[in-house]
């Protein structure tokens, strides 16, 4: 492949995601808040996010932790994956073993639980460090 070709490609991936990432979205979005500005001025109504749609994006397949015991096979400090949302206050969640298999709870992989009893796992950050002995 000539090397005229891959500058070339590379030239023409860089211009379409110009135009279509930054212009085309940023005009719809320019729009959309146009939009929103526009309503609340005439009628006062703001635009409305509700509470099980900001529950489901903050938690909706992420990993939790369990923070109390909930079961002999979950014991506090399990894993899991939170695969539905029920309503503000409870989540389907399957949880897995410390080897990466999932808990069977009663021949469930899927769990009911209160989201009193997770958390969110945080995603720490690790360094690559050499450490000497």
């Amino acid at each position: 492949m000539p090397v005229g070709e891959v500058i070339f490609g590379f030239i023409a991936e860089v211009i379409s995601y110009i135009i279509f990432e930054l212009i085309i979205e940023g005009i719809g979005r320019l729009f959309r808040k146009i939009y929103y500005w526009v309503r609340k001025l005439l009628t006062g109504k703001e635009r409305e996010t509700p509470e099980l749609e900001l529950i489901e994006n903050r938690y909706l397949l992420k990993k939790v932790i369990v923070i109390s015991d909930l079961h002999e096979l979950l014991p506090k400090g399990t894993r899991g994956i939170v695969m539905e949302v029920i309503n503000e206050h409870s989540f389907y969640v399957e949880f897995e073993d410390s080897y990466g298999k999932p808990i069977l709870v009663n021949g469930e992989k899927r769990m009911k639980i209160n989201r009193s009893k997770v958390m969110l796992e945080s995603n720490r950050r690790t360094h690559n460090t050499v450490y000497s002995k």
